[in-house]
């Protein structure tokens, strides 16, 4: 397409249409080089993270980005397949306890417009649940809930950090609405390796976030910020990540323990979860904080 018009949903048929699907024309998809007033259009892209991907920097700084490794479906994928309660779910601060529950506190600090919403969200008759796992009514947990959005925002992964952890590079991801995480090997930058995918907050496919909350099961809801921390910044000496639930409230503190093939055991149940990454590489979940 050239010019400086194009017709996307409007009066649109058939295959070319894309929905409630969220695009954008970043500069980068225009080439106004040879014509600045007739441009030539190069790409679009979708909106919502759907993946991740790794680019080599150009020694030209006029030359465009290569790209070196995407993640293509690894999150549609992947999360479906292991998680299949957490797929195209949704779990954000409307479902906080509302009015008549304890740890009440964001419905009591928020605006009108929040309380309503928590209030729907809570109650069976309107968009709760029966059963938030306890035994009561309120809000549904996040195996009984649907993302409407997921057309257009999809996994929406939120952070990714690198660091080096028993001579290996890792990578690790997480998306905002399910709190699924992803742990790669990327020592070989055009060849990453997905090692892992787990999920941040378990206790949230039987249990609403006021019930898991208050009985110290939650986990991360949110995982918007995570940080790798070197052996040198850990606090045990051993390469970690710590991640932060902004909804949830809690923080959780996990650990790379460096560990020959033949010596890898299933972990115990104070453990909660292990992640191999290859024969050297397990992070071990060790406390979370609520």
């Amino acid at each position: 397409m050239t010019g400086t018009k194009g017709v996307f949903n409007a009066a649109c048929e058939g295959t070319d249409c894309v929905g409630d699907v969220k695009i954008t024309l970043g500069s980068s998809g225009f080439d106004y080089e040879l014509d600045p007033t007739n441009p030539t259009f190069h790409r679009m892209v979708i909106f919502g993270g759907r993946g991740w991907s790794i680019f080599e920097l150009p020694e030209n700084p006029n030359s465009l980005l290569k790209l070196v490794f995407d993640s293509g479906d690894d999150a549609e994928r992947t999360s479906c397949k292991l998680f299949p309660w957490a797929y195209n779910s949704k779990m954000d601060e409307e479902f906080a306890p509302g009015k008549d529950m304890p740890n009440n506190t964001l419905w009591r600090s928020g605006d009108d417009d929040l309380r309503e919403a928590i209030e729907e969200l809570n109650d069976p008759a309107q968009k709760g649940c029966a059963d938030q796992g306890d035994g009561t009514p309120g809000a549904c947990p996040l195996s009984a809930t649907m993302d409407k959005t997921s057309v257009k925002d999809g996994p929406a992964f939120e952070n990714i950090v690198v660091g080096e952890a028993c001579g290996r590079l890792v990578a690790v991801t997480a998306t905002e609405k399910n709190s699924i995480a992803w742990l790669y090997d990327i020592t070989d930058l055009e060849s990453p390796q997905l090692k892992k995918v787990f999920h941040l907050s378990p206790a949230s496919e039987t249990k609403s976030p006021g019930v898991a909350y208050n009985d110290g099961s939650l986990g991360e809801v949110d995982p918007e910020s995570f940080f790798f921390l070197s052996p040198q910044e850990s606090p045990s000496g051993k390469a970690a990540i710590m991640f932060e639930g902004a909804f949830s409230g809690t923080v959780s503190f996990w650990e790379f323990e460096c560990v020959e093939e033949d010596t890898v055991q299933e972990p115990s149940s104070a453990s909660r979860m292990s992640i191999l990454l290859g024969p050297v590489l397990v992070l071990i979940f060790l406390y979370v904080a609520v």
